[in-house]
């Protein structure tokens, strides 16, 4: 291995990447819940409900690696499917539901 190969990678550090979790993380956490309570003034219900979430999860994900991450959320994360995808997908269905029922209850 050259010299110059390994000064090349790039070296990730522990606090930037916990640091960029948290900031997409409440990204997520404001983006799930204002469509659950544009899901529940839209008195969406059942599966068409669930469907906005999934589109909205998704179509966010996607923004955030194009616009943010300028398409490379390699340099910013070390576990990219596992950070971006899976690891709050529970948190912010939570979040969505909530906010959902709640302005569906309040709506009709």
């Amino acid at each position: 291995m050259d010299t110059n190969d390994q000064f090349s990678k790039q070296v990730k550090s522990g606090t930037n990447i916990q640091e960029n979790k948290k900031r997409y993380e409440t990204l997520m956490d404001k983006v799930c819940l204002m469509a659950g309570v544009v899901t529940g003034i839209l008195q969406l219900e059942s599966t068409y409900g669930f469907l906005a979430f999934l589109i909205t999860y998704l179509f966010t994900i996607l923004l955030y690696v194009i616009g943010i991450c300028g398409g490379h959320p390699g340099l910013f994360y070390e576990n990219t499917i596992s950070d971006l995808l899976f690891d709050n997908f529970t948190r912010e269905l939570m979040g969505f539901i909530m906010a959902w029922t709640f302005s569906f209850a309040l709506i009709g």
